[in-house]
């Protein structure tokens, strides 16, 4: 049996440890770094104008957003990022207070302040697919009236017998006006 000398030893040891200390990693204490992640936040999608056509633009939900609708409306107001402003615009005007977002089944009512006037066309689309999508998304779809047609003839074979999804009005209210729309203008996902 062959002995290894007790200075060849100690380097093979110190070395051991060296290499598992020295990886270029500075030593710290404890680090807080606030509460631990519970999932991943949740992500609304809102609509601003681009060539004159709606473009979705992803936005993370603020934390403990209650009313996923509101808090989706009041993102769209809010306006393109800056990044995002370079190709991004919205028809939507600039508002001296806030508004007011309640969903009543099938519909979101949103009412704008004093000094707003009637959005155009394209605002009323920017403002529909935002609030009907955010809906749709918020898994509060209970009570969203599903559409009944009278006698309808049977499906042609192989045709599909999937119920549609009910449509989404967005109504818009300011003083002295109100116009609606439904979501069958958004475009599609």
């Amino acid at each position: 049996m062959r002995r290894v000398p007790r200075a060849a030893a100690a380097a093979a040891v110190a070395g051991a440890l060296l290499t598992a200390a020295g990886c270029g990693v500075p030593t710290s204490g404890v680090i807080d770094a606030g509460a631990p992640a519970v999932g991943v936040p949740a992500q609304v999608t809102v609509y601003f104008v681009a060539d004159g056509v709606l473009r979705p633009a992803p936005r993370q939900m603020p934390a403990g957003a209650a009313d996923p609708v509101g808090a989706a409306v009041r993102l769209l107001l809010a306006g393109p990022n800056p990044g995002e402003a370079r190709q991004l615009t919205t028809s939507l005007p600039a508002l001296p207070g806030p508004v007011g977002v309640t969903v009543e089944q099938d519909v979101v009512s949103v009412r704008f302040p004093a000094g707003v006037g009637r959005p155009g066309t394209l605002a009323m689309e920017q403002l529909t697919c935002t609030a009907a999508r955010a809906l749709r998304r918020s898994g509060d779809r209970e009570g969203l009236a599903v559409p009944t047609y009278a006698a309808t003839p049977p499906a042609p074979e192989g045709a599909s017998t999937a119920t549609p999804e009910p449509h989404i009005s967005v109504r818009a209210t300011g003083y002295g006006w109100a116009t609606a729309r439904s979501d069958a203008v958004c475009p599609a996902g």
